[in-house]
């Protein structure tokens, strides 16, 4: 690969000659990638909209469906000086919208997590927090709302529902907690934070699907994301919903009063087969993902090491890191020309298709594929729309 810089001209000069491309400035950056099939030019431009920061892999909660317990990673809250580190990288990035705070632990364990969402808003963001919801108690709410959070995301499922009663305590304080966070919205006349549920659907728990729209109402949330399971286990696998011919519904929109307006809520529904259209949400948004210590990964599908289970193969997933924000910039990390080919191949989608092929070959075991890439998206649930994040 060669990294080429766009002359003052707008002119790109290879050793076969010069050429000019759309939209090209002098100073721009591309990499010049050799493949069998020829040549290809990539855009090196600090384009990202959205960041995923996982402040902490540890939880409150024991879900038996989460992937943490199939990983083999380290657990650890983030440190000041890497969010610290995070912080300073932004500024490179000027399409930047919205750092989403979530991962596969639980944020608000974190001791300064009310700071770092300030930090995050005063560098004028959007800033998404997902939770569990157990410890969203109404000193925790207000002192979020009054740090600028605008967009909190409850995992609110049968699933998580049964991890409150192991842990020893009661579904209802997740929905005591919500009703007390719609009581000062209302009272105080909040038209944010925009409040939504995630809900992980498996045959379980189906029926109760049905009736987050009328609890959606009640509790002032406006949005309700559907995701499909991504089975850890065997005995997970029976309850996969999305290889079944019948499509997911969930009714109309309903009004929730905001501030002296109705906002209406939607719910945004997964598919439910695979199919040949596939697309990476974080590369159509561009996006990157910040684990908790430090370690850039391009998507939640890379970064961690774990296992799972697709179409009744067993599949290990290897963490796919491109740099750590506390040795390089997020700039410099997200530039790097493995990181910009690695995206590229994704926007091309230049990968088999494992499910279609069938084959249990050794390379469908891990996150590779036989046309060489390293890792590979090739059965990526992520890009077909059936596995959901925020």
């Amino acid at each position: 690969m060669t990294r080429l810089i766009v002359g003052e001209n707008g002119q790109i000069c290879l050793p076969e000659g010069c050429g000019s491309g759309s939209g090209l400035k002098p100073g721009d950056e591309l990499i010049l990638e050799h493949y069998e099939r020829g040549l290809a030019l990539h855009y090196v431009r600090p384009d990202v909209e959205r960041i995923y920061l996982e402040v902490n892999t540890r939880c409150n909660l024991n879900c038996a469906m989460c992937v943490r317990q199939a990983w083999s990673d380290p657990q650890g809250m983030m440190s000041w000086n890497t969010f610290q580190a995070v912080l300073d990288s932004l500024p490179a990035f000027p399409n930047l919208k919205r750092v989403l705070i979530g991962g596969f632990g639980e944020p608000l364990m974190h001791p300064r997590i009310v700071e770092m969402v300030q930090q995050l808003h005063n560098r004028g963001l959007g800033v998404t927090l997902t939770t569990n919801g157990l410890l969203l108690k109404r000193g925790m709410a207000e002192t979020l709302l009054h740090a600028g959070l605008d967009m909190l995301i409850v995992s609110l499922d049968s699933q998580h529902v049964q991890a409150y009663h192991q842990a020893g305590v009661m579904a209802d304080q997740v929905l005591e907690n919500l009703h007390g966070l719609y009581e000062i919205i209302r009272d105080r006349g909040y038209s944010l934070p925009a409040l939504g549920f995630e809900y992980v659907v498996t045959r379980s728990n189906l029926a109760d699907l049905y009736k987050l729209p009328d609890l959606a109402k009640q509790l002032g949330a406006t949005f309700i994301i559907v995701t499909n399971l991504l089975p850890h286990t065997r005995e997970l696998e029976g309850e996969i919903l999305y290889n079944r011919d019948a499509p997911l519904q969930l009714g109309g929109g309903w009004g929730v009063h905001r501030a002296g307006w109705v906002k209406w809520g939607s719910a945004s529904l997964p598919r439910m087969k695979w199919g040949a259209w596939r697309q990476c949400s974080f590369i159509k948004d561009p996006s990157l993902v910040v684990g908790w210590d430090g370690g850039v990964s391009p998507c939640y599908a890379l970064m961690h090491s774990y296992t799972y289970y697709i179409y009744g193969r067993r599949k290990q997933v290897t963490r796919y890191v491109l740099g750590n924000v506390n040795e390089h910039s997020l700039l410099d990390i997200y530039r790097r020309e493995e990181y910009v080919t690695f995206r590229a191949h994704v926007n091309d989608f230049r990968f088999p298709s494992c499910v279609e092929c069938g084959m249990d070959c050794t390379y469908a075991q891990e996150n590779t594929d036989c046309w060489g890439n390293d890792p590979s998206c090739a059965d990526c649930l992520w890009a077909h729309d059936i596995i959901r994040c925020p």
